[in-house]
């Protein structure tokens, strides 16, 4: 997931995770509001991920990934997420 951010989604930052299977994405940098967001993850890529909103103002702009699955599921949501970005 760290190599494939860095190298085919620069724009976006991966937080490292510490021990955990849930990985936070700063989207802060595509400007996009809350609603905005929302809508690329969901209607745009077809992902379902933890909006950062739901823990308040600290977490706008982040989405939680879970990355408990296999790795094919993981390379299948980051190539939509990335098809949705880029269109």
């Amino acid at each position: 997931m760290c190599e494939f951010i860095n190298t085919r989604l620069p724009q976006l930052r991966m937080i490292e995770p510490e021990g955990t299977y849930l990985v936070w994405v700063d989207f802060r940098k595509l400007g996009l509001d809350n609603g905005a967001l929302e809508d690329l993850i969901l209607h745009k890529a077809g992902l379902w991920l933890d909006s950062g909103a739901i823990f308040g103002p600290v977490g706008e702009g982040f989405q939680r990934f879970n990355i408990a699955c296999p790795r094919a599921t993981l390379q299948r949501a980051l190539e939509k997420l990335e098809a949705a970005i880029i269109q």
